[in-house]
């Protein structure tokens, strides 16, 4: 993904004049709005209510084997799945509110581990929910900060705290939320190293120590950081304990990312293994390097098709064997890469354009176009050699995490996971497997997985209720009936009334 430094118009909703709204309130309305604000005050703030919850006759699918375990009766107290008891053995209270789920198929809540933010506004009434409605409860945001000051469809890192905040205490709807550091990319050629734009290794360090003060859960690795203040930076974050992911910069290796302790690598796998997995990698990469570093690069896939031309399994073999050694993770995103599918070539006449903030669209016009000069002709052999890529890390067990990366063009936010899930089953993985990588693998990327990613008891109570089987075809994943969120039932009325909502909110 490019970097977002399009300047955009703000959108952001307008304020009415108090005098005017005031003088249009009568007596009796006026004294309820003064005891509100006083409630308010007091810290009554209005929450969604946590009530205890009883989901019977439900088809709990196991995502750490398959299993379907049929007839189940689910209760949810205070945000925590508190049994699992067949239906036939429990009687349920008559104050407890009851969902009947017979038919239908209980899985855990899924993640999208890369996603991006947008304005507030945008965050807060738009994304947030929509992500909600499509079931996907929690996000692996990739940069949830900016250095001042921020392009206008940027967040910085207060902000996506207390968003987050405002998320867990049920005051906004929205997921479960990772926050990156701001996209680090070091200094540009000819440019003296800086602090916020490390060159060299000492800065990189110190970079280190900036990001933990801001208060982020991990570095956003860039592509054109140097190779000096990269290993400075990787060699200071293993030291202090503070994750680094991202991409793999355009001069260092996907191995040597394994082995400096990169958790994550994203994007399959243009600037990644595409170029190590060459049998003429060191030709071609001073090519690769020379045009990303000229400032202007374009007509990438010509190069890309010279890597994918020359591919060599087993030198390919051996990177993913560091990976496995050293316990990093991929994000292949393959939507991302789809630019000449139907999928991503129709997205104006997508039905959920609707659910896109208008900045946002005006964002997406513009990247269309970055996008194309980036990459230029687009060839099926990339595609092919790509799928093929995850389908042998998969096989080598190589852990794989599902990210769509929303906030590019045509990429929708919540149902994007949806198509990601669908075409890693396409690159060969099982339904299962596939529902691991949005599921029971985040939870053990998070290191949560006594209370995410699976439906357990004592568990945290992120739920999606299906119509159908997911493990029968992944696409029924998008066939939601509920979502419960933090305990927070949302059933199928209720999620329309949401993405109904957003629709209004993305035309202001």
């Amino acid at each position: 993904m490019s970097v977002r430094t399009i300047p955009q118009r703000n959108h952001s909703p307008t304020v009415g004049n108090n005098y005017d709204l005031m003088e249009k309130l009568n007596y009796k309305y006026l004294i309820l709005m003064l005891i509100y604000l006083v409630l308010n005050l007091a810290g009554c703030r209005e929450e969604t209510p946590k009530v205890s919850i009883a989901i019977t006759n439900a088809s709990i699918i196991d995502v750490l084997n398959g299993h379907v375990s049929k007839n189940m009766t689910i209760i949810v107290n205070d945000s925590i799945i508190s049994s699992i008891t067949n239906s036939d053995e429990v009687k349920i209270p008559e104050s407890m509110r009851t969902i009947d789920a017979s038919g239908k198929y209980v899985i855990p809540g899924l993640w999208d581990m890369h996603i991006h933010t947008s304005s507030e506004f945008n965050t807060r009434e738009i994304i947030y929910p929509t992500f909600i409605a499509n079931g996907v409860t929690g996000v692996r945001v990739m940069s949830a900060d900016c250095f001042e000051p921020c392009w206008e469809l940027q967040l910085n890192i207060e902000q996506s705290r207390i968003i987050q905040k405002d998320v867990k205490e049920g005051k906004l709807i929205g997921p479960r939320s990772v926050l990156a550091s701001t996209y680090i990319n070091g200094v540009q050629p000819g440019k003296p190293s800086t602090l916020k734009t490390p060159g060299t290794k000492e800065h990189g360090k110190e970079l280190v120590h900036l990001l933990m003060d801001r208060g982020v859960d991990f570095i956003k690795i860039y592509d054109e950081i140097p190779r000096e203040a990269y290993f400075g930076i990787a060699e200071e974050a293993i030291k202090q304990g503070m994750p680094f992911a991202g991409h793999v910069p355009v001069t260092i290796k996907a191995s040597e990312a394994s082995k400096a302790g990169q958790k994550s690598i994203e994007h399959c796998c243009e600037g990644n293994l595409f170029e190590e997995c060459s049998g003429l990698e060191d030709v071609l990469r001073v090519e690769v390097q020379s045009r990303i570093l000229s400032g202007n690069p374009t007509n990438m896939n010509e190069l890309v098709l010279k890597l994918v031309k020359s591919y060599d399994e087993a030198k390919c073999q051996r990177v993913l064997n560091e990976f496995l050694k050293n316990g990093t993770w991929f994000v292949p995103t393959l939507i991302a890469a789809e630019t000449d599918q139907p999928i991503r070539l129709n997205w104006r006449n997508n039905e959920e354009l609707k659910y896109i903030p208008r900045t946002e669209l005006e964002w997406w016009y513009e990247d269309e176009k970055g996008t194309n000069k980036l990459y230029g002709e687009p060839n099926p052999e990339i595609r092919n050699l790509r799928f093929k890529m995850v389908q042998d890390m998969n096989r080598s067990g190589v852990n794989l995490l599902a990210g769509s990366d929303p906030g590019i063009y045509g990429v929708f936010y919540g149902s994007g996971l949806h198509d990601e899930l669908i075409l890693l089953v396409e690159a060969g993985l099982s339904e299962l497997e596939a529902l691991q990588t949005a599921t029971l693998n985040v939870a053990k990327y998070l290191e949560r997985s006594n209370s995410l990613g699976n439906v357990k008891e004592g568990m945290l109570a992120d739920m999606l209720i299906l119509d159908a089987n997911p493990l029968e075809n992944i696409s029924n994943t998008k066939k939601i009936n509920a979502v419960l969120s933090n305990g927070t039932y949302f059933g199928k009325d209720r999620l329309t009334a949401i993405l109904n909502k957003v629709a209004v909110e993305a035309q202001k």
